[in-house]
Protein backbone atom coordinates (compact mmCIF):
# COMPACT_ATOMS: atom_id res chain seq x y z
CA UNK A 1 0.00 0.00 0.00
CA UNK A 2 2.19 2.98 -1.29
CA UNK A 3 -0.61 5.38 -0.95
CA UNK A 4 -3.01 5.45 2.23
CA UNK A 5 -4.83 8.50 2.12
CA UNK A 6 -7.78 9.14 0.36
CA UNK A 7 -8.26 11.77 -2.09
CA UNK A 8 -8.98 15.33 -1.07
CA UNK A 9 -12.59 16.04 0.70
CA UNK A 10 -13.36 12.42 1.16
CA UNK A 11 -13.53 11.16 5.08
CA UNK A 12 -9.99 9.27 6.16
CA UNK A 13 -10.92 5.77 6.56
CA UNK A 14 -9.41 4.32 9.84
CA UNK A 15 -9.30 0.76 11.18
CA UNK A 16 -10.67 -0.34 14.69
CA UNK A 17 -9.00 -3.17 16.00
CA UNK A 18 -10.15 -4.47 19.46
CA UNK A 19 -11.56 -8.40 20.79
CA UNK A 20 -14.33 -6.12 22.44
CA UNK A 21 -17.19 -4.98 20.81
CA UNK A 22 -18.60 -2.41 23.24
CA UNK A 23 -14.98 -1.08 22.73
CA UNK A 24 -15.13 -0.97 19.05
CA UNK A 25 -18.65 0.46 18.93
CA UNK A 26 -17.52 3.38 21.80
CA UNK A 27 -14.28 4.38 19.71
CA UNK A 28 -16.29 4.13 16.29
CA UNK A 29 -19.05 6.30 17.56
CA UNK A 30 -16.52 8.79 18.72
CA UNK A 31 -14.44 8.60 15.11
CA UNK A 32 -17.89 8.81 13.24
CA UNK A 33 -18.87 11.89 15.40
CA UNK A 34 -15.45 13.87 13.86
CA UNK A 35 -16.44 12.55 10.15
CA UNK A 36 -13.91 9.56 10.02
CA UNK A 37 -14.81 6.13 8.15
CA UNK A 38 -14.35 3.71 10.58
CA UNK A 39 -13.68 0.29 9.93
CA UNK A 40 -13.61 -2.68 12.61
CA UNK A 41 -11.46 -6.01 13.14
CA UNK A 42 -11.65 -8.70 15.96
CA UNK A 43 -7.99 -9.00 16.52
CA UNK A 44 -4.82 -9.01 14.45
CA UNK A 45 -5.29 -11.77 12.50
CA UNK A 46 -8.73 -9.90 11.19
CA UNK A 47 -7.08 -6.98 10.91
CA UNK A 48 -4.04 -8.15 8.94
CA UNK A 49 -7.32 -9.85 6.46
CA UNK A 50 -8.71 -7.19 5.92
CA UNK A 51 -6.16 -3.86 6.26
CA UNK A 52 -5.51 -4.04 2.41
CA UNK A 53 -9.36 -3.65 1.39
CA UNK A 54 -10.00 -1.06 3.99
CA UNK A 55 -6.47 1.07 2.96
CA UNK A 56 -7.11 3.08 6.32
CA UNK A 57 -5.26 6.23 6.76
CA UNK A 58 -4.25 4.78 10.46
CA UNK A 59 -5.16 2.05 12.50
CA UNK A 60 -5.80 2.50 16.57
CA UNK A 61 -4.68 -0.97 17.59
CA UNK A 62 -5.43 -3.39 20.64
CA UNK A 63 -2.40 -5.04 22.50
CA UNK A 64 -4.27 -7.75 24.41
CA UNK A 65 -6.28 -9.61 22.06
CA UNK A 66 -6.89 -13.85 21.16
CA UNK A 67 -5.55 -15.38 18.42
CA UNK A 68 -3.14 -12.75 17.48
CA UNK A 69 -1.98 -9.78 19.97
CA UNK A 70 -1.30 -6.12 19.04
CA UNK A 71 2.32 -6.72 19.26
CA UNK A 72 2.52 -9.16 16.58
CA UNK A 73 0.06 -7.79 14.10
CA UNK A 74 2.03 -4.31 14.36
CA UNK A 75 5.32 -6.37 13.41
CA UNK A 76 3.92 -7.94 10.59
CA UNK A 77 2.12 -4.53 9.09
CA UNK A 78 5.77 -2.93 9.62
CA UNK A 79 6.99 -6.04 7.88
CA UNK A 80 5.11 -5.48 4.72
CA UNK A 81 5.47 -2.79 2.47
CA UNK A 82 1.95 -2.75 1.45
CA UNK A 83 1.35 -1.19 4.82
CA UNK A 84 4.43 -0.48 6.63
CA UNK A 85 3.59 3.23 5.70
CA UNK A 86 0.52 2.77 8.08
CA UNK A 87 0.44 4.51 11.48
CA UNK A 88 -0.49 2.75 14.30
CA UNK A 89 -1.73 3.72 17.75
CA UNK A 90 -1.55 1.01 20.44
CA UNK A 91 -4.64 0.46 22.87
CA UNK A 92 -3.89 -1.05 26.22
CA UNK A 93 -5.32 -1.24 29.68
CA UNK A 94 -1.16 -2.13 30.45
CA UNK A 95 1.18 0.36 29.94
CA UNK A 96 4.68 -0.63 31.74
CA UNK A 97 7.84 0.79 30.22
CA UNK A 98 8.53 -2.74 28.64
CA UNK A 99 5.30 -2.50 26.70
CA UNK A 100 5.98 1.26 25.43
CA UNK A 101 9.73 0.72 24.72
CA UNK A 102 8.59 -2.47 22.72
CA UNK A 103 5.53 -0.79 20.82
CA UNK A 104 7.80 1.94 19.50
CA UNK A 105 10.53 -0.73 18.47
CA UNK A 106 7.71 -2.39 16.41
CA UNK A 107 6.86 0.95 14.95
CA UNK A 108 4.03 2.32 16.70
CA UNK A 109 3.79 6.21 16.49
CA UNK A 110 2.10 6.05 19.57
CA UNK A 111 -0.03 4.90 22.81
CA UNK A 112 -3.21 5.51 24.34
CA UNK A 113 -3.92 3.86 27.57
CA UNK A 114 -7.66 2.80 28.66
CA UNK A 115 -9.98 3.98 29.61
CA UNK A 116 -9.03 6.43 27.46
CA UNK A 117 -10.15 10.10 27.37
CA UNK A 118 -12.25 10.73 24.56
CA UNK A 119 -10.76 14.42 23.83
CA UNK A 120 -7.29 13.17 23.96
CA UNK A 121 -8.26 10.13 21.66
CA UNK A 122 -9.35 12.36 19.09
CA UNK A 123 -6.53 15.02 19.26
CA UNK A 124 -4.11 12.05 19.26
CA UNK A 125 -6.09 10.12 16.30
CA UNK A 126 -5.95 13.72 14.31
CA UNK A 127 -2.21 14.50 14.73
CA UNK A 128 -0.96 11.42 13.62
CA UNK A 129 -3.03 11.80 10.22
CA UNK A 130 -2.35 15.30 9.84
CA UNK A 131 1.50 14.41 10.57
CA UNK A 132 0.56 11.47 7.63
CA UNK A 133 -0.64 14.47 5.01
CA UNK A 134 2.36 16.44 6.02
CA UNK A 135 5.29 13.45 5.33
CA UNK A 136 3.31 12.60 1.85
CA UNK A 137 3.26 16.75 0.56
CA UNK A 138 7.11 16.20 1.54
CA UNK A 139 7.72 12.97 0.11
CA UNK A 140 5.93 14.17 -3.56
CA UNK A 141 7.85 17.61 -3.62
CA UNK A 142 11.28 15.82 -2.74
CA UNK A 143 10.20 13.31 -5.97
CA UNK A 144 9.78 16.61 -8.09
CA UNK A 145 12.79 17.95 -6.82
CA UNK A 146 14.74 15.30 -7.39
CA UNK A 147 13.68 15.31 -11.27
CA UNK A 148 16.09 18.74 -11.02
CA UNK A 149 18.80 17.11 -10.02
CA UNK A 150 21.43 13.82 -11.40
CA UNK A 151 20.17 10.91 -8.57
CA UNK A 152 24.08 10.95 -7.25
CA UNK A 153 23.69 14.44 -6.34
CA UNK A 154 19.88 14.68 -5.02
CA UNK A 155 21.30 10.82 -2.68
CA UNK A 156 23.90 13.18 -1.27
CA UNK A 157 22.31 16.28 -0.74
CA UNK A 158 19.53 14.51 1.40
CA UNK A 159 21.71 12.21 3.08
CA UNK A 160 23.54 15.16 4.72
CA UNK A 161 26.75 13.82 2.32
CA UNK A 162 27.08 17.20 0.34
CA UNK A 163 26.45 20.62 1.73
CA UNK A 164 23.96 23.03 0.19
CA UNK A 165 26.57 26.21 -0.16
CA UNK A 166 28.91 27.87 -3.15
CA UNK A 167 31.96 25.52 -2.92
CA UNK A 168 34.44 23.83 -5.52
CA UNK A 169 37.38 21.33 -5.65
CA UNK A 170 39.45 20.14 -7.70
CA UNK A 171 39.15 15.97 -9.01
CA UNK A 172 39.96 13.83 -11.90
CA UNK A 173 36.78 13.07 -14.07
CA UNK A 174 35.82 11.55 -16.88
CA UNK A 175 33.62 13.72 -18.68
CA UNK A 176 31.57 12.82 -21.69
CA UNK A 177 29.63 14.37 -24.21
CA UNK A 178 27.16 13.72 -27.27
CA UNK A 179 24.64 15.35 -29.79
CA UNK A 180 23.03 14.48 -32.55
CA UNK A 181 24.21 14.57 -36.03
CA UNK A 182 21.92 17.19 -38.61
CA UNK A 183 19.92 17.67 -35.61
CA UNK A 184 18.16 20.88 -37.37
CA UNK A 185 17.06 18.83 -40.46
CA UNK A 186 15.65 15.90 -38.97
CA UNK A 187 13.24 17.98 -36.60
CA UNK A 188 12.56 21.20 -38.86
CA UNK A 189 9.51 19.32 -40.54
CA UNK A 190 8.42 18.65 -36.51
CA UNK A 191 5.51 20.79 -34.59
CA UNK A 192 6.38 21.55 -31.73
CA UNK A 193 4.74 19.35 -30.09
CA UNK A 194 6.19 16.57 -32.02
CA UNK A 195 9.76 17.73 -31.52
CA UNK A 196 8.79 17.71 -27.93
CA UNK A 197 7.83 14.54 -27.54
CA UNK A 198 10.66 13.24 -30.03
CA UNK A 199 13.66 14.49 -28.13
CA UNK A 200 12.47 13.95 -24.92
CA UNK A 201 12.10 10.21 -25.79
CA UNK A 202 15.44 10.09 -27.10
CA UNK A 203 16.69 11.72 -24.09
CA UNK A 204 15.01 9.43 -21.58
CA UNK A 205 16.49 6.83 -23.11
CA UNK A 206 20.12 8.24 -22.87
CA UNK A 207 19.27 9.39 -19.22
CA UNK A 208 18.14 5.43 -18.04
CA UNK A 209 21.34 4.50 -19.50
CA UNK A 210 23.84 6.91 -17.81
CA UNK A 211 22.12 6.33 -14.60
CA UNK A 212 22.53 2.47 -15.10
CA UNK A 213 25.78 3.10 -15.47
CA UNK A 214 26.32 5.47 -12.28
CA UNK A 215 27.15 8.73 -14.20
CA UNK A 216 26.33 11.75 -12.75
CA UNK A 217 23.97 13.87 -15.19
CA UNK A 218 25.33 17.62 -15.87
CA UNK A 219 23.09 18.86 -18.23
CA UNK A 220 21.15 18.83 -21.61
CA UNK A 221 21.75 21.14 -24.31
CA UNK A 222 19.45 20.95 -26.68
CA UNK A 223 19.60 17.58 -28.21
CA UNK A 224 23.09 17.40 -26.30
CA UNK A 225 23.79 15.59 -23.49
CA UNK A 226 26.73 16.18 -20.34
CA UNK A 227 27.58 13.23 -18.24
CA UNK A 228 30.99 13.10 -15.60
CA UNK A 229 32.15 9.73 -13.64
CA UNK A 230 34.08 10.63 -10.73
CA UNK A 231 31.61 12.66 -8.12
CA UNK A 232 29.72 13.16 -6.07
CA UNK A 233 31.06 9.36 -5.55
CA UNK A 234 33.83 7.04 -7.62
CA UNK A 235 35.25 4.04 -8.40
CA UNK A 236 38.43 5.25 -8.72
CA UNK A 237 39.68 7.41 -12.14
CA UNK A 238 40.51 4.14 -14.23
CA UNK A 239 37.14 2.20 -13.10
CA UNK A 240 35.20 5.55 -13.81
CA UNK A 241 36.91 6.04 -17.39
CA UNK A 242 35.40 1.94 -18.20
CA UNK A 243 32.37 2.66 -16.93
CA UNK A 244 32.06 5.98 -19.10
CA UNK A 245 33.24 4.44 -22.05
CA UNK A 246 30.46 1.04 -21.61
CA UNK A 247 28.17 3.82 -21.13
CA UNK A 248 29.08 5.89 -24.49
CA UNK A 249 29.14 2.12 -26.23
CA UNK A 250 25.20 1.55 -24.76
CA UNK A 251 24.26 4.79 -25.76
CA UNK A 252 25.77 4.72 -29.30
CA UNK A 253 23.98 1.14 -29.72
CA UNK A 254 20.28 2.73 -27.95
CA UNK A 255 20.70 5.74 -30.48
CA UNK A 256 21.23 3.02 -33.63
CA UNK A 257 17.89 1.52 -32.73
CA UNK A 258 16.04 5.20 -32.51
CA UNK A 259 17.34 5.66 -35.40
CA UNK A 260 19.58 8.85 -34.48
CA UNK A 261 23.53 9.21 -35.39
CA UNK A 262 24.77 10.46 -32.54
CA UNK A 263 28.92 11.51 -32.10
CA UNK A 264 30.58 11.13 -28.53
CA UNK A 265 33.82 12.50 -27.28
CA UNK A 266 35.34 11.56 -23.89
CA UNK A 267 38.26 13.10 -21.80
CA UNK A 268 39.73 12.17 -18.52
CA UNK A 269 41.53 14.88 -16.32
CA UNK A 270 41.69 17.10 -13.46
CA UNK A 271 38.66 19.20 -13.57
CA UNK A 272 36.85 21.95 -11.02
CA UNK A 273 33.59 20.14 -9.94
CA UNK A 274 31.33 21.93 -7.10
CA UNK A 275 28.19 24.51 -6.84
CA UNK A 276 28.36 27.80 -8.86
CA UNK A 277 26.35 30.28 -8.82
CA UNK A 278 24.54 32.35 -6.22
CA UNK A 279 23.50 31.81 -2.55
CA UNK A 280 20.17 31.82 -3.72
CA UNK A 281 20.84 30.14 -6.94
CA UNK A 282 23.39 27.22 -7.33
CA UNK A 283 24.29 24.50 -10.41
CA UNK A 284 26.24 21.67 -9.50
CA UNK A 285 28.62 21.59 -12.12
CA UNK A 286 31.83 21.09 -13.56
CA UNK A 287 34.41 23.75 -14.83
CA UNK A 288 38.00 23.82 -16.29
CA UNK A 289 40.34 22.68 -18.97
CA UNK A 290 39.47 19.56 -19.49
CA UNK A 291 35.84 19.93 -19.64
CA UNK A 292 36.82 21.98 -23.06
CA UNK A 293 38.65 19.38 -24.57
CA UNK A 294 35.60 16.69 -23.79
CA UNK A 295 33.51 19.23 -25.63
CA UNK A 296 35.67 19.77 -28.69
CA UNK A 297 35.91 16.22 -29.33
CA UNK A 298 32.61 15.47 -29.54
CA UNK A 299 32.45 17.80 -31.97
CA UNK A 300 35.27 16.69 -33.95
CA UNK A 301 34.28 12.63 -33.44
CA UNK A 302 32.72 11.35 -37.00
CA UNK A 303 29.04 10.29 -37.13
CA UNK A 304 28.14 6.98 -34.68
CA UNK A 305 31.79 6.91 -33.44
CA UNK A 306 33.48 7.64 -29.53
CA UNK A 307 36.31 9.71 -29.66
CA UNK A 308 38.97 9.07 -26.73
CA UNK A 309 41.59 11.51 -25.63
CA UNK A 310 45.18 9.99 -24.75
CA UNK A 311 44.65 9.93 -21.20
CA UNK A 312 41.29 8.58 -21.16
CA UNK A 313 42.67 5.70 -23.73
CA UNK A 314 45.11 4.77 -21.71
CA UNK A 315 43.05 3.63 -18.76
CA UNK A 316 40.48 1.86 -20.47
CA UNK A 317 42.91 0.55 -23.09
CA UNK A 318 43.50 -3.39 -21.11
CA UNK A 319 39.44 -3.89 -20.98
CA UNK A 320 38.13 -1.82 -24.23
CA UNK A 321 39.45 -2.57 -27.75
CA UNK A 322 40.35 0.87 -29.32
CA UNK A 323 42.65 1.74 -32.47
CA UNK A 324 44.47 5.41 -32.77
CA UNK A 325 42.87 8.04 -34.93
CA UNK A 326 46.11 9.90 -34.96
CA UNK A 327 46.76 13.64 -33.69
CA UNK A 328 44.24 16.84 -34.31
CA UNK A 329 43.96 20.27 -33.50
CA UNK A 330 40.93 22.10 -31.69
CA UNK A 331 40.21 25.42 -31.23
CA UNK A 332 41.11 26.85 -27.78
CA UNK A 333 43.75 24.21 -27.43
CA UNK A 334 47.18 24.97 -28.62
CA UNK A 335 49.19 21.23 -28.43
CA UNK A 336 47.83 19.15 -30.72
CA UNK A 337 45.83 16.16 -29.05
CA UNK A 338 46.76 12.57 -29.67
CA UNK A 339 42.79 10.67 -30.31
CA UNK A 340 41.59 6.72 -30.19
CA UNK A 341 38.19 5.54 -31.40
CA UNK A 342 36.30 2.93 -29.49
CA UNK A 343 36.24 -0.06 -31.69
CA UNK A 344 32.35 -0.96 -32.15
Amino acid sequence: MSEVLEEPGSPQRILVVDDAMENREILCMLLDDEGYETHTAKDGLNCLQIVEQVRPALILLDVMMPIMDGFEACERLKASPATSDIPVIFLTAQISMDDVVKGFRLGAMDYVTKPFNPTELIVRVRTHIQLKAAQHKLEDLADNLAKYLSPQVYSSIFKGEKHVKIESYEKTLSVFFSDIVDFMPKVESMNPQQLTNWLNHYLNEMTEIAIRYGGTLDKYIGDAVMVFFGDPSSLGSKEDAIQCVKMAKDMLFQAKILGVDVRIGINTGECTVGNFGSADRMDYTIIGKEVNVAARLETAAQPGKILLSEYTYDLVKEEIPCEPRGEIQVKGIARPLMTYWVID
